[in-house]
């Protein structure tokens, strides 16, 4: 799906864009202790402090666009548990890994343009080897729940886009 941007005059295909989070939300809180004590890669965080032990996994979440037979993807991070995150790496490269899980995860990122995301309940679905998990957010009346479920309106989406791209 193409559209003109209002902002810029330019024209952009939406299925060349997404954005995501480098890390999720928790990194931020960290001390510089902590962050020495934790782990992050461009998959997965590993997050170690004097009180627990939590985990994530970076992951996409696809919004489908109303009168369109595409979805928009947010580049998203879970928390999982410890149990969920281990099955995870220990079938990384496993080609069967698709029929495992989901296993349930809380959102860890701020997806702009929506009230807040960060603790949103979802399921994780793995995919193909080298194509990032899937999240699934749970049926509730967020805004972006509604819209995973029943699509964005295509202007809607090209407003946070523009806006997106051109902060």
């Amino acid at each position: 799906m193409e559209y003109v941007c209002k902002t810029c005059g330019q024209r952009h295909d939406v299925g060349e864009i997404s954005f995501g989070a480098d890390a999720p939300v928790q990194w931020s809180l960290l001390t510089e202790q902590e962050r020495a004590a934790s782990e992050l890669t461009d998959e997965l965080c590993i997050v170690q402090t004097e009180e627990s032990r939590s985990f994530y996994l970076r992951a996409c979440l696809d919004v489908p666009i109303q009168q369109s037979e595409q979805a928009f993807t947010w580049g998203v991070w879970v928390s999982l548990s410890e149990k969920s995150f281990r099955e995870v790496l220990d079938h990384w490269e496993n080609p069967e890994r698709k029929k495992m899980g989901p296993y349930f995860g809380w959102l860890c990122t701020k997806i702009p343009e929506y009230p807040d995301t960060v603790f949103l309940k979802t399921m994780v679905h793995q995919r193909e080897v080298g194509q990032r998990p899937l999240v699934k957010v749970e049926p509730t009346e967020h805004p972006l729940a509604v819209d995973q479920e029943t699509g964005i309106q295509p202007e809607r989406l090209q407003k946070i886009i523009s806006k997106l791209l051109h902060e």
